[in-house]
């Protein structure tokens, strides 16, 4: 896979698509985007082992919709991060089926915290990453409008399915977890 997203980053090179000083940006977003992609679909994999499809699906569509732009978290390693992506996966599934059926006052409690601490922490930065400050000002407001959209999509299924709203909550409880986890200095620097 490494040796794939270097032959697209060459190539882009010599196309002129991107210049030599981006070729690293463009070669950690290609392995990034394809660690994902392979990730998503074992811990999808994975988790129906222990939970509802439905859920598990969801659960994950939550954490890549959010983290696309709040970043958060990255461990040192591949092998790191897929263990880590599994033990978080399975302790949010193991959450939410501790979780009654509608959305309770826990539920609520989480969404408010978790909405909070999003607000207050995201977007993180990382040396891989390393967005200036206007790039993390846009991304900011990205954050601010993917948490609207994410907030009306839980509101939808609180009056449709509520325990697929408690699997969105427990998705951006994750993504909160993560962010002041990288915020502390875990992970990736």
């Amino acid at each position: 896979m490494e040796r794939f997203a270097e032959k697209i980053v060459q190539k882009c090179i010599q196309t002129n698509l991107i210049d030599e000083d981006q070729s690293d940006w463009l070669l950690y977003s290609l392995q990034r985007r394809f660690m994902n992609i392979g990730g998503f679909l074992l811990l999808i994999f994975l988790g129906v082992l222990i939970a509802p499809f439905q859920q598990v699906l969801l659960l994950n569509l939550g954490l890549a919709f959010l983290r696309e732009k709040t970043n958060g978290l990255h461990m040192p390693t591949k092998l790191s991060c897929f263990v880590f992506s599994l033990i978080c996966e399975y302790s949010c599934l193991f959450i939410l089926h501790q979780l009654q059926e509608n959305v309770s006052f826990v539920s609520v409690v989480l969404l408010v915290i978790s909405t909070g601490v999003i607000v207050a922490l995201a977007p993180c930065n990382n040396a891989a990453i390393h967005c200036s400050l206007s790039e993390l000002q846009s991304m900011k407001k990205s954050v601010y409008k993917r948490l609207a959209l994410y907030g009306l999509i839980i509101v939808i299924f609180i009056m449709w399915r509520p325990i697929l709203a408690n699997t969105l909550i427990m998705a951006e409880s994750a993504v909160a977890l993560l962010v002041a986890l990288s915020k502390v200095g875990v992970g990736v620097r």
